[in-house]
């Protein structure tokens, strides 16, 4: 039942499609089963001359000029076959229109409300989750319910219809026949029944194994400069083969379970067919039917075998389509990540940690302990420590991924928890370590931090960034295409072009998560000085390992187990034994500085 609110919630818009369906579906049943009640007409009553034995159809005839008259007009029954067979084309034609502008129209909304629900999910539910499982339920699941919506919903429409109506006629040209002619019918509908509900596992086995397989394809074309780096081309190979070959087995064992159902239900099928036509041909031999309704029980059969047998499979296909509405409720079932509630304050960049802890909801102990301290507005603040001390969790913190457990947090003298997230992510902007830059060309990817400025603007921040002048080396500029993550560039100029796009946001904050480290002294030193031509308010915050970068600093935070292990400036902070100073004795006799 809860999965076919989620039909109708996605569906209701459009109601009007599926009405119009229903309709060419019920027109494509009368037509088609009115043809061969024509012909049998004709045989039994005009060609033979015997009144009709219902009266309405008999007054019909009448109307026209009585049977003497399409006796001798026998082409008039000629065209009612043909207009049947035209309405039969029309309404096909009709039928499949409107249910391709239902399914459609409902993948649509389905793949646009999916994708929207992802990007506002939490960063910790993607964290936790393969995204090549999130992309097949994004892609194939919803795939799955379009081809339900745009053929087998017709389908089933059509066999519930045919087969209702056609018994009905049947019944009333012969009960015993009819009921000969269904005699099977029940065995191939339990049949139907017991495949739906062996098939449901055996369908969610499928889907689990095609996300594995496509998860190690992304992850490894994700990484190809990686595997190329280590010559791991074959271990990736061998790793996809077993995936592969683990997808194989579980829809081979899909195949074979169809199979038996198909052949199965063919051989009743056939069998049914068989014995409707010894029976029916019997009775015709004894008199009991004549040859006209011997004719509508021979095309009635099949009319009325093969749409039961399809409803059978309809009903096995919606194992699958239950299964793949499961996976896609799944998701959307996930709380949204509140970006809208809360304040909107103005924001300059004073920022006051007050004894904050914090510990991530899958660990088991706290990765920051009791930080205090106090950036004014306007700082340059760096902060160093070794990996694991609490640096990029930090950074978490103040961008709300994630809501520390206790203490307080506030910016200009606001509680972090209750500015409204989308405004405070606008207000403090962070170029990561590993920049994503989307395939589009350099100046795109720099121009979506601010969709209001000019060119002027970019190749400003960029020249900020030190990165303008090798644009305009390419042969394209700024309209260079940079590929799928920014992969026709290297990681120095990735970083520039990713700190470039930060500073056209005019953010009050901006944090530099270890973003130079990539970048060599020289440019670093660049992009420092530029920095430090900025306006006088902004606040930046950077998570640094070089003391070269660090010691301009207003202040230096060095972090260790997740508290603050010592805090001043450089020359402050070369005076105390301390990590700060091991750290630069270790840098100056590597000659980093």
């Amino acid at each position: 039942m809860n999965k076919l609110k989620f039909l109708w919630q996605y569906a209701k818009p459009y109601e009007k499609q599926a009405f119009y369906m229903f309709i060419n579906v019920a027109i494509y049943a009368f037509f088609i089963l009115a043809a061969p009640l024509i012909i049998s007409y004709m045989q039994d009553h005009i060609i033979s001359g015997v009144p009709f034995e219902n009266e309405m159809i008999q007054r019909m005839v009448d109307a026209i000029g009585g049977i003497a008259f399409l006796q001798e007009h026998l082409w008039i029954g000629s065209v009612l076959i043909v207009i049947c067979y035209i309405m039969i084309g029309i309404a096909i034609y009709q039928r499949s229109m409107e249910s391709g502008r239902l399914s459609e129209s409902f993948a649509l909304h389905v793949r646009n409300h999916m994708y929207d629900h992802l990007q506002k999910l939490s960063f910790d539910y993607h964290k936790q989750k393969d995204s090549g499982d999130l992309i097949q339920r994004s892609t194939s699941d919803i795939e799955t319910i379009r081809r339900f919506l745009a053929g087998q919903l017709a389908e089933m429409m059509y066999a519930i219809l045919i087969v209702g109506i056609a018994m009905m006629i049947l019944l009333s040209m012969n009960v015993k026949l009819a009921l000969y002619s269904v005699s099977l019918m029940p065995f191939v509908m339990m049949a139907a029944y017991v495949f739906f509900r062996k098939a449901k596992k055996i369908f969610l086995d499928c889907d689990i194994a095609e996300s594995k397989m496509t998860t190690v394809l992304q992850e490894n074309l994700n990484a190809m400069r990686v595997v190329k780096a280590f010559h791991q081309e074959q271990t990736e190979i061998d790793k996809f083969e077993r995936y592969n070959e683990e997808y194989r087995k579980k829809y081979f064992d899909l195949m074979h379970a169809l199979g038996i159902f198909w052949s199965g239900t063919d051989v009743l099928c056939l069998l049914q067919i068989l014995l409707m036509i010894v029976i029916g041909v019997f009775m015709a031999l004894q008199h009991q039917i004549t040859a006209g309704t011997f004719f509508v029980f021979l095309m009635y059969e099949s009319m009325i075998i093969w749409p039961m047998r399809q409803l059978g499979r309809i009903l096995a296909d919606m194992g699958k389509v239950s299964v793949s509405i499961g996976r896609i409720q799944e998701v959307l079932k996930e709380p949204c990540e509140d970006l809208e509630s809360g304040l909107s304050p103005e924001i300059q960049g004073d920022i006051m940690f007050d004894h904050v802890s914090f510990r991530y909801e899958d660990g088991d102990h706290e990765v920051l302990k009791d930080l205090s301290f106090h950036i004014p507005k306007g700082s340059k603040v760096a902060i160093m420590g070794p990996t694991g001390s609490g640096k990029s969790s930090l950074v978490h913190l103040l961008t709300g991924i994630y809501d520390y457990q206790s203490g307080s947090i506030k910016i200009d003298g606001v509680e972090l928890k209750e500015i409204r997230k989308a405004w405070l992510r606008k207000h403090v902007q962070i170029v990561l370590q590993e920049p994503f830059l989307f395939s589009k060309t350099i100046y795109e990817n720099i121009h979506l931090a601010n969709m209001g400025a000019n060119r002027e603007d970019i190749e400003q921040v960029a020249h900020m960034a030190s990165i303008h002048d090798t644009i305009m080396e390419f042969d394209q500029g700024y309209e260079t295409a940079v590929g799928e993550k920014g992969v026709t560039l290297s990681g120095g100029q990735k970083q520039r072009v990713a700190i470039a796009r930060t500073l056209l946001s005019h953010s009050p904050i901006i944090i530099f998560d270890d973003s130079l480290s990539a970048l060599d002294t020289k440019t670093d030193r660049m992009i420092q000085e530029a920095l430090d031509q900025l306006d006088e308010s902004l606040t930046m915050l950077m998570i640094t390992h070089r003391v070269s970068s660090a010691k301009k600093a207003d202040m230096i935070i060095v972090l260790q187990d997740g508290h603050v292990a010592q805090m001043g400036t450089h020359e402050e902070l070369m005076k105390e034994e301390g990590l700060y100073h091991r750290i630069y004795e270790i840098q100056m006799k590597g000659g980093n500085q």
